[in-house]
């Protein structure tokens, strides 16, 4: 075998052994694999929610006898409004209907007052007429009664004296029968009175309940509507609501606030004075900062028909903007809890939180009981069961 030959074996022995090398390399780390790091930890929380006023002037549903009322007609959302503008105007057409008939009622009742008057005054001549014909007719009896007996028979004299008693007992009475005529009287005008006064007052309700149907703007503002929590959604022409329900409202813009929604997941770890950040989705260059005002102590729906609850952390924001912000403005808020320099944090996403005690998933496809600190929506810090640098695998 010459050198060529021995040259060219050698070549390919290491090329098989290249290949062979190759094919025993070590499998590279993934980019997105989640390892357990020591890092800062600074307790960030995101929470989403919506602008709203500190202070408004609502605008409700009036009360009237339908109960239920139907928008007719309604200002547009955001539309500028000055004092006493009218901003929506409920549907009037049963009580339009009702009111005529009362006026009719009212006109039926002011006649049948004149009809009673006047027979009453034609009675009450009869009766005037009456009780003057019983005196003029005792006046006559006592001419006769006073004649002496000495200068008629006692026949005459007795006779005289019954038609006497007679005229007596029939003034009497034509007496009592004016009296009592009177006292009757009375009381049938106070009747159709009142029934004229019942009549005119359920003519001013009326009028009054169709005045209270048209609402219009306290002041100068910027006119937002109302939600209507059945549907879902912000009012419409067309909608009916019920008495009380705020429709619209003016808010006062120079002092706005946030209202964020809390899961029940991250309740207890957001409490009231901690910095927050918030970002409106209209504005994302622009960060107003404030601090969390409130918390609510229950859960709440998030909507009319939805099983989802929520608690309410009102945020106080240090300043407002009246030329950007609006009510029903959605905004990102961020609260900073927290933070300590260094850290063993896990991904949220390799741990399952709702195991009792929590696990993490471990690469190799075991678990591992770990014990918890504070978590932010991406991290969660290990106080026990795992080490720097140990890998983990994704949930699902």
């Amino acid at each position: 075998m010459d050198r060529t030959d021995i040259l060219a074996g050698a070549a390919l022995g290491l090329l098989v052994l290249s290949g062979c090398t190759a094919g025993r390399a070590a499998k590279p780390v993934a980019e997105d694999a989640l390892v357990v790091r020591r890092a800062p930890l600074s307790e960030r929380f995101v929470l989403s929610g919506e602008l709203a006023a500190v202070q408004s002037d609502p605008l409700v549903a009036p009360r009237t006898p339908m109960w239920q009322v139907r928008i007719r007609w309604m200002e547009q959302d955001g539309s500028p409004v000055k004092a006493g503008q009218k901003v929506l105007e409920f549907d009037n057409a049963a009580f339009a209907g009702s009111l005529e008939q009362k006026r009719i009622a009212r006109s039926q009742s002011s006649n049948t007052l004149a009809e009673h008057a006047a027979a009453r005054e034609v009675q009450l001549a009869d009766k005037n007429y009456a009780v003057e014909e019983k005196r003029i007719a005792r006046e006559k009896a006592e001419t006769k009664a006073a004649i002496p007996e000495e200068i008629q028979t006692r026949r005459e004299w007795q006779e005289a004296q019954l038609a006497l008693e007679k005229a007596r007992a029939e003034e009497a009475k034509a007496n009592e029968d004016l009296a009592a005529f009177k006292k009757s009287s009375k009381a049938e005008e106070e009747v159709d009175k009142i029934a004229l006064a019942k009549a005119t007052r359920e003519i001013e309700e009326s009028e009054a309940a169709l005045e209270e149907l048209v609402l219009r703007a306290p002041r100068d503002g910027i006119l937002i509507l109302g939600d209507n929590r059945q549907e879902n959604r912000k009012f419409q022409v067309g909608d009916s609501t019920w008495p009380g329900n705020v429709v619209m409202e003016l808010p006062d813009l120079s002092q706005m606030r946030v209202d964020a929604r809390l899961w029940d997941v991250d309740d207890g770890r957001i409490r009231p004075g901690l910095p927050v950040r918030v970002t409106l989705d209209s504005f994302p260059e622009k960060v107003f900062t404030g601090r969390v005002e409130s918390v609510a102590a229950v859960a709440q729906e998030t909507s009319f028909r939805s099983m989802r609850r929520a608690f309410t952390v009102r945020v106080a924001l240090e300043r407002s903007d009246p030329e950007r912000m609006r009510p029903g403005m959605s905004a990102k808020v961020e609260v900073m809890g927290t933070g300590r320099p260094s850290a063993l944090l896990a991904p949220r996403a390799a741990l399952d939180l709702s195991a009792n005690p929590p696990v993490a998933l471990l690469e190799d496809g075991g678990t591992a009981k770990v014990g918890l600190g504070a978590c932010t929506n991406l991290d969660c810090e290990i106080t026990s069961g795992l080490r720097e640098g140990q890998a983990l695998r994704r949930r699902g």
